[in-house]
């Protein structure tokens, strides 16, 4: 196993699964967002919400029903696009250096939309390492 040191994370403890985005996509993490849903949209959409004059997609992190008050968003950036994911839970940075990469099989598993550059380990947890770019490319394409 080697350091996974290129880069800080934003991790986001879930109930089955933990989630890691390289701090570079990071924008913002908003609260008390006022989210519009639209019809018909596959159900990891969340809605769209206005977000600094755009009107951006937003994403379930976790593939809950019905995202609470207690919700966040994090508002990240790929290329020239932007979108909002939602999550609930208390989010942390993880400094450069300190998630140990861990040996994982060629397929990483089904994580829906959610496309794994890596799995990585920080102390007793296990970080699911979104590729930004590669779920966004599939977003756009429309899976």
């Amino acid at each position: 196993m080697e350091a996974y040191s290129s880069r800080e994370l934003l991790c986001i403890p879930g109930k089955n699964k933990s989630y890691a985005i390289e701090t570079a996509y990071v924008t913002e993490l908003c609260c008390q967002i006022q989210l519009s849903r639209i019809p018909c949209m596959p159900e990891y959409y969340a809605g769209v919400c206005s977000y600094k004059g755009d009107i951006i997609p937003v994403i379930k992190l976790h593939g809950e029903e019905d995202p609470g008050e207690d919700s966040l968003l994090l508002a990240v950036s790929c290329g020239k696009y932007q979108l909002g994911i939602l999550f609930t839970g208390d989010p942390y940075i993880l400094p450069a250096g300190t998630a140990e990469t861990v040996e994982s099989p060629a397929d990483m598993g089904d994580s829906g939309i959610w496309a794994g550059k890596e799995i990585c380990r920080h102390e007793k947890e296990i970080l699911f390492v979104i590729d930004m770019e590669k779920t966004v490319e599939g977003l756009i394409i429309c899976q």
